[in-house]
C-alpha cells in the first residue's frame, strides 16, 4: 500500500474515540465533533503552546494547531497502547474493563498498515501527527502528576474529569502547568432541574470507571480554590454518542492564571 492508502485503511477500519476526516474518509468515532467543534467558542491560540491532558486520539490537539493557530501541542494520556486499562477503575470491576479495553486495540488487525507508517502501536495521536504533519508530541503520563511536563501557555482537559477519583488533584496539577489560561470540558455535566437551587454538586455514578458527574459550579469552585481567576463558562452543549444515539451534556469552563 501507499502512505495514503495505509492511513485510509486505519481511518476506515480502525477503532477511534473521535471522528476525524482524512481526505474523503471519516473515521467512525464514538463522538463526532467534526462540525460541532466550530461552535464551542474556543479562543484563538495563535503562537501559544498547548498542553492537552487526556488527549486521546489527538482530535482537539489537531484542531488547536490547524484551526486555532496554536504554535505546538503536547498531548498527555495514561494510555500505554498495550491493551491495558487506561483510566482509573475500581478493583472489583477491573477484569471486565480489561476485557473491554483489549477489544479497543486494533493494532493486530491493522498491523501491516501501522508498520508501513512506522508506527509501533495503535496510538492515533501519533497517526494524526504523521498523516497531517503536525507540530505535536505525545507523552504517556497521568494528570495526577505532571511534574515532568513543562509549563505551557494553555492547558486543556476534555471529557476526563468523570473518569477520575480525585478531580481536585487533577485540576491543581493543571494549574501548576498553566501560564495563561486553562480550558476544562466537563462531560456528563450535572445540572439541577431548577436554576435557583444553584449549588456546587458532585454525584457518584455507581459505575466502576465513570466515577462522578460534576456541576459547572462544582468545577468552577475547585478551579478558583486551586488558584485560577475569572473562571467562566464559555459553552454549554450536548453531543451524541454515535453507538447509542443519545446525547450527553457538556460544559466548557475557562480559568486564567
Amino acid at each position: 500500500m501507499s502512505f495514503e492508502n495505509d492511513v485510509k485503511n486505519i481511518f476506515e477500519n480502525g477503532i477511534w474515540y473521535h471522528s476525524v476526516n482524512f481526505q474523503n474518509v471519516k473515521s467512525k468515532g464514538t463522538f463526532d465533533y467534526t462540525n460541532l467543534v466550530y461552535e464551542l467558542n474556543l479562543p484563538n491560540m495563535k503562537n501559544k503552546t498547548v498542553l492537552d491532558v487526556g488527549c486521546s486520539d489527538g482530535f482537539f490537539s489537531k484542531f488547536f494547531l490547524e484551526e486555532l493557530s496554536a504554535d505546538s501541542v503536547t498531548g498527555v494520556d495514561f494510555n500505554e497502547y498495550d491493551g491495558s486499562v487506561a483510566f482509573d477503575v475500581i478493583k472489583s470491576r477491573e477484569d471486565g474493563y480489561s476485557e473491554k479495553y483489549k477489544t479497543q486495540n486494533d493494532y493486530e488487525k491493522l498491523k501491516n498498515s501501522y508498520l508501513n507508517l512506522d508506527l509501533k502501536d495503535s496510538n492515533k495521536f501519533n497517526l494524526l501527527k504523521k498523516a497531517f504533519e503536525l507540530n505535536m508530541i505525545y507523552k504517556t503520563g497521568s494528570i495526577y502528576n505532571l511534574s515532568k511536563i513543562d509549563s505551557h501557555d494553555i492547558t486543556f482537559c476534555g471529557s476526563l474529569l468523570e473518569h477520575l477519583r480525585d478531580p481536585i488533584t487533577a485540576i491543581e496539577q493543571l494549574y501548576f502547568k498553566t501560564n495563561d489560561y486553562c480550558i476544562i470540558d466537563i462531560s456528563n455535566s450535572l445540572k439541577r432541574k431548577f436554576n435557583f437551587f444553584d449549588k456546587p454538586l458532585i454525584k457518584y455514578t455507581g459505575a466502576g470507571g465513570n466515577f462522578y458527574h460534576h456541576s459547572k459550579k462544582a468545577i468552577s469552585l475547585i478551579m478558583e480554590t486551586v488558584g485560577f481567576k475569572n473562571v467562566d463558562s464559555i459553552k454549554s452543549y450536548k453531543i451524541k454518542i454515535e453507538k447509542y444515539d443519545y446525547k450527553i451534556p457538556h460544559e466548557i469552563l475557562i480559568g486564567y492564571k
